[in-house]
C-alpha cells in the first residue's frame, strides 16, 4: 500500500515520539545548539573573526547555494575552490589554494567522504567541516577539522535546528548569542504548525490536503532564507531539539539503503552513487543529461515518490552532474523501498522501450 503522503519531502510531528524505537547512541561531541546549520556556521565564523584577521574564505564549487549566499552578506570575502564532489576518497590540498590567514570550509557529501585535507602546523588555514549531510558518518564523529557544524533538520524530524563543535578542543569556546527575535521564534512555530498538520493528514484528517501544509514549508524557507537574526536559543526549543538529537537514524538507512542497492544498478541512464562501509544520506542517482534525469523525477513524483533534487544551481564541469536523492530515513520500511524499485524498473522498461 502506498502511503498517504507519500514518500520523501518534509518531516511530520512524531507525536508518539515513534523514532525512539531506534538505538539511541552517546554522542562524544561537546556541541551547542542553534536554529539552523547556517547560525552554527555564522557563530564559528564570527568566533575565529573575532580573534583573528581572515584574508579569504574559500567553499567548495559544489555547496547550497542558499546557504552560500546568505553567509555571502556577513562575510562577502568568499572564494570558490574546484573539487569533483563524486570522488569521495580525494585528498583535499588545502595549501595549494589557501594560506594560513584563511578559513577552508570542507563538505562531507552526503556522508560518504573521507574529509582527508593537508595540514601543517605552521601554514595550514583553519578547516570548517559542514556534515549537514552526513550526520553520524565516521567522518563527522571522529574529525580532526578545527570546527564542525550541522544542519540537524536534515536528519532529524524536528523544526529547526544545528550544532556546532570543535573537536579537538576539550571546551567548546564558541559563544552563544544572547538577542531574541521574534521573528525567528515565529518561523519555528510556523514549521512545527506544518509538521503538526501534516501528522493530521497522515492520521486521515479528510478536511487536510498536501496543499494545506506545503505552502507552510516553503513559507519557511523562504523565511529562512530571508531573515538575518542571529538568537538566544528558547529553552523549549533546546529541549525538542535534545530529545531527538541522539536517535541512530543510520541505523534504519543502512538496512533500506541495501534493499535498494540489491535491486537497482547502474544504467546507461544513471548512476547508483554509493560506497562500500559507508551509509549515504539517501538512495542517490546521478545522471549525465538533464531531460533524462527531469523525466525520472516526474515519474517518481506521478507516483508519491519526492525526491529532492541537491544544489541543481551549481555548475560543474563534469559529464555525470545531475542529483537526485531518495529519502529512505526512519520513516519508511522494506515494503515502501519495493515501491521504489517497482516505481524506478517502470521507468526504465518504459524508457527501454522507447
Amino acid at each position: 500500500m502506498i502511503r498517504t503522503e507519500g514518500i520523501g519531502s518534509y518531516f511530520h510531528f512524531e507525536k508518539n515520539k515513534e523514532t525512539k524505537n531506534d538505538s539511541l547512541l552517546d554522542l562524544n561531541l561537546n556541541y551547542k545548539i542553534c536554529y539552523t546549520g547556517r547560525h552554527a556556521l555564522l557563530h564559528i565564523l564570527n568566533e575565529i573573526t573575532h580573534s583573528k584577521k581572515i584574508s579569504k574564505i574559500w567553499f567548495p564549487n559544489y555547496y547550497c547555494q542558499h546557504t552560500l549566499g546568505w553567509i555571502k552578506k556577513s562575510y562577502p570575502a568568499i572564494e570558490i575552490y574546484e573539487i569533483n564532489p563524486f570522488e569521495f576518497s580525494t585528498e583535499i590540498n588545502v595549501l595549494d589554494f589557501a594560506k594560513s590567514d584563511d578559513i577552508v570550509l570542507i563538505n562531507n557529501y552526503w556522508g560518504l567522504s573521507t574529509m582527508l585535507s593537508t595540514k601543517t602546523e605552521a601554514k595550514s588555514p583553519i578547516i570548517i567541516e559542514d556534515h549537514s549531510h552526513g550526520w553520524l558518518s565516521d567522518a563527522c564523529l571522529n574529525s580532526n577539522a578545527d570546527y564542525c557544524f550541522v544542519s540537524l533538520r536534515k536528519s532529524l524530524p524536528i523544526p529547526l535546528g544545528g550544532i556546532y563543535w570543535q573537536p579537538n578542543s576539550d571546551t567548546n569556546q564558541i559563544k552563544y548569542s544572547e538577542k531574541h527575535s521574534d521573528e525567528l521564534y515565529k518561523i519555528w512555530d510556523l514549521m512545527l504548525n506544518a509538521m503538526q498538520v501534516k501528522s493530521k493528514f497522515i492520521a486521515g484528517d479528510k478536511t487536510i490536503q498536501t496543499s494545506t501544509y506545503l505552502p507552510m514549508f516553503y513559507e519557511v524557507e523562504e523565511a529562512l532564507n530571508l531573515n538575518r537574526d542571529f538568537v538566544k536559543l528558547i529553552d523549549n526549543h533546546k529541549l525538542f531539539i535534545e530529545s531527538h538529537i541522539n536517535l541512530d537514524v543510520k541505523k534504519i538507512k543502512n538496512t533500506n539503503l541495501n534493499v535498494l542497492y540489491s535491486k537497482i544498478q547502474n544504467t546507461s541512464y544513471y548512476k547508483v552513487v554509493k560506497r562500500v562501509e559507508f551509509t549515504a544520506f539517501g538512495f542517490l542517482l546521478l545522471f549525465k543529461n538533464k531531460e533524462v534525469y527531469n523525466s525520472l523525477k516526474s515519474f517518481l513524483v506521478t507516483n508519491n515518490i519526492y525526491p529532492s533534487s541537491l544544489w541543481p544551481d551549481n555548475k560543474i564541469d563534469y559529464e555525470w552532474q545531475y542529483f537526485l536523492n531518495i529519502h529512505v530515513d526512519f520513516r519508511y520500511t522494506i515494503n515502501d523501498m519495493e515501491h521504489i524499485i517497482v516505481t524506478i524498473n517502470k521507468w526504465l522498461n518504459t524508457n527501454l522501450e522507447d
